[in-house]
């Protein structure tokens, strides 16, 4: 055996042995991060007395009825409805204004386009100041409406978004944009026919964050939402927690519920997810 033999050999031993330490780590944090879920879930399938009899095992009838239950005792269909309104509209105002902005900050010369661009990634390290938000909200009549959290939840959102759009579309080959305006084609074009559908990686990575970021957000919603028909998820979830006991196993299918948006939102954009994230660490 020569020594190049030896050290193919070798190499592969250490290849395959790395490989191995590497599924091993993914495998535990995918069970750190996983089971907790499956235990809400399973939670969520048993009467009160069997949880508190044992709550490490599996049901042993499956309580089915208290899917129903949550929903009927909380309005949560109306939550979600609320939810999904906010959100989808969020997400939409984001991707519009912040793709606008990143084309503009990537692609165009105006005077003082650093400095513009240099004041949005200082804001994402900023706190919101909530009493001017407040002031600013109550100024313009959108208390108690569904659109003081738009509002908020996309300001909010685009300094990040175009921190992060901005890193694919400088990325996008200069020829190709030369190409399309050697043909005559307009800003407008090149921007909705060749630069978004080359971004499609980073839109859906900022598409699950601001979807996940505005599903989720409990602050500004209780400070600026009193109607309780209008109240989002977050919120409507309190309703599970009454003076002196909780119905846990209610409580538990109302949060596996509203995890399902959020899961089909991942699933169907998970490949762009990937590949925006990979994208963008080696852009930016």
């Amino acid at each position: 055996m020569n020594l190049k033999t030896q050290k193919r050999k070798g190499g592969t031993v250490v290849n395959k042995l790395s490989l191995a330490i590497t599924y091993l780590i993914l495998s535990v944090f995918t069970f750190l991060i996983g089971y907790p879920l499956f235990w809400m879930v399973m939670q969520s399938l048993k009467e009160l007395p069997e949880m508190f009899q044992d709550a490490w095992a599996m049901p042993q009838a499956w309580a089915w009825e208290n899917f129903r239950e949550a929903i009927e005792m909380s309005n949560l269909d109306t939550y979600i409805f609320n939810s999904l309104y906010v959100t989808i509209v969020t997400v939409l105002c984001v991707l519009i204004l912040a793709s606008t902005a990143s084309y503009a900050f990537s692609k165009m010369n105006f005077r003082g386009k650093n400095l513009i661009f240099y004041i949005f990634i200082l804001s994402i390290m900023l706190p919101v100041p909530i009493i001017p938000l407040y002031m600013v909200i109550a100024n313009l009549n959108l208390m108690n409406t569904h659109w003081a959290l738009i509002l908020t939840y996309t300001t909010g959102g685009l300094p990040l978004s175009i921190f992060m759009l901005k890193s694919f579309f400088d990325g996008i080959p200069k020829e190709i944009e030369e190409a399309a305006i050697i043909d005559g084609c307009p800003n407008y074009r090149l921007y909705a026919g060749i630069i978004i559908p080359l971004a499609k990686p980073g839109l859906a990575t900022v598409t699950i964050l601001q979807f996940m970021g505005a599903w989720n957000e409990f602050f500004h919603a209780l400070i600026f939402i009193r109607t309780r028909s209008l109240r989002t998820i977050p919120i409507g979830i309190q309703a599970f927690f009454r003076d002196g006991s909780t119905e846990w196993p209610l409580l538990f299918a109302a949060l596996t519920i509203t995890i399902v948006p959020v899961f089909i939102v991942y699933i169907i954009m998970q490949k762009q997810f990937v590949e925006g994230l990979t994208a963008g660490a080696t852009k930016l």
